[in-house]
């Protein structure tokens, strides 16, 4: 079963060549720049949601280098993008997630910072600029991975932070969000990133899964987490990760899959589960001998409209790649039988960190922005920051309703 895209109000989404060959089918986009030089580095906090209910997505980011948080917004009427300033008051860290906790219809976000603080920011009564920060918790180090989703089975979204190897915590909002949030520490110390949420294994209920295992939701409240086994240590995973789950092979089970995020010869795979008590099984989607690197960017999308999971990645820029030898490329992973066959479907020199697939510019037709972390010398920019846009093609990529 894909995952639907047009997720719920008050949630985030969250989140080759047998490799010899291209894939044998339409994955086509048309690339545009939405900005050529937004200056500022250090880009993350990266979200797409419908945050002005139009029906389409926006694409927040935002980052260090003087503190920003900007919207991205498509207007069709103008058929161009928009940039929206959120603050010029903080940096975000890396993760961020959208959900409504004050249940005025409308979706807030709450990120970490560089330093120690978490940030809820609510938009304002009209428009989508300039939105309210609130700090409602001080003490964490380096909080990295934020995600949402209802924990707890009571509806309302509770915030998983994840300090950049450090520990692993659950934030239960208060009933009036800008009051201080307090959180319960799941797990002491978690190697590296990447964090989700979701159904795995044989839990009937919402599991915290990291690359340092899944921890189950045990009484299905939060308030008992047991750690399990997930990637199989002979593998020598490189912990910094992005990490999806989705039924990719659609046998009813959730699998996970997992990419290497910030290291050349980076590998993607799908681990499958067995039992609880053993690392899952792997199966390789795209090996190390191929060379792609720092793939910071993870999502499973029907990209070409046949009813089958592709698996959508990026390279980084970052020095990741230096755009002469190694220049970043987006690919699309798809299966074919037994094997995995990927195609490039943006072979500009630019790379990508937290690309985002939506529904940008029309409620029923796929495409995905992403931005840099930092700009390599070289790159398809001259050398400078962007953000850009990919939007299908004509029946590539839409998507059944």
């Amino acid at each position: 079963m894909l995952p639907d895209l047009r997720t719920a109000k008050g949630t985030a989404r969250m989140h080759v060549q047998s490799l010899n060959h291209r894939v044998p089918t339409e994955c086509t986009f048309t690339h545009a720049f939405i900005e050529t030089n937004p200056g500022f580095d250090g880009w993350g906090a990266a979200v797409a949601a419908d945050f002005d209910s139009d029906g389409r997505d926006e694409y927040v980011t935002g980052g260090k280098g003087g503190g920003f948080y900007y919207l991205y917004d498509y207007e069709p009427a103008a058929g161009s993008w928009r940039r929206h300033v959120l603050t010029h008051g903080i940096s975000p860290n890396v993760g961020a997630a959208a959900l409504d906790l004050d249940a005025d219809g409308k979706l807030e976000l709450v990120c970490g910072e560089w330093g120690s603080r978490l940030l809820y920011l609510t938009p304002p009564a009209r428009g989508l600029d300039n939105w309210s920060v609130v700090p409602v918790f001080a003490g964490l180090s380096d909080p990295h991975d934020v995600v949402a989703g209802d924990i707890n089975g009571d509806g309302r979204a509770e915030v998983v932070v994840r300090n950049k190897h450090g520990a692993l915590l659950v934030f239960e909002p208060p009933p009036n969000p800008l009051q201080r949030w307090t959180g319960r520490e799941v797990h002491p110390m978690c190697v590296g990133d990447g964090t989700t949420l979701a159904r795995v294994g044989n839990s009937e209920h919402t599991s915290i899964v990291a690359n340092c295992g899944w921890f189950e939701n045990v009484r299905g409240n939060g308030s008992e987490w047991v750690r399990h086994p997930l990637i199989p240590p002979s593998l020598h995973r490189h912990p910094e990760s992005r990490i999806v789950v989705a039924d990719i092979d659609g046998d009813g089970h959730n699998e996970v899959i997992i990419s290497e995020s910030e290291i050349d010869r980076a590998r993607v795979g799908i681990f499958h589960y067995r039992n609880s008590d053993t690392p899952w099984e792997y199966e390789e989607v795209v090996p190390a001998d191929r060379d792609l690197c720092a793939l910071h960017s993870l999502q499973v999308v029907d990209l070409d409209n046949d009813g089958e999971a592709e698996i959508f990645t990026a390279e980084m820029e970052a020095g990741k790649t230096d755009g002469v030898r190694a220049r970043p490329r987006w690919w699309c992973l798809k299966r074919a039988g037994a094997e995995w066959h990927r195609k490039a479907i943006l072979d500009m020199n630019l790379g990508a960190h937290t690309a985002i697939a939506g529904y940008y510019t029309d409620p029923d037709t796929i495409g995905i922005v992403g931005k840099v972390w930092r700009a390599n010398t070289v790159n398809g920019n001259g050398g400078a920051n962007h953000v850009d846009a990919l939007v299908a093609h004509s029946e590539a990529g839409r998507m059944h309703r």
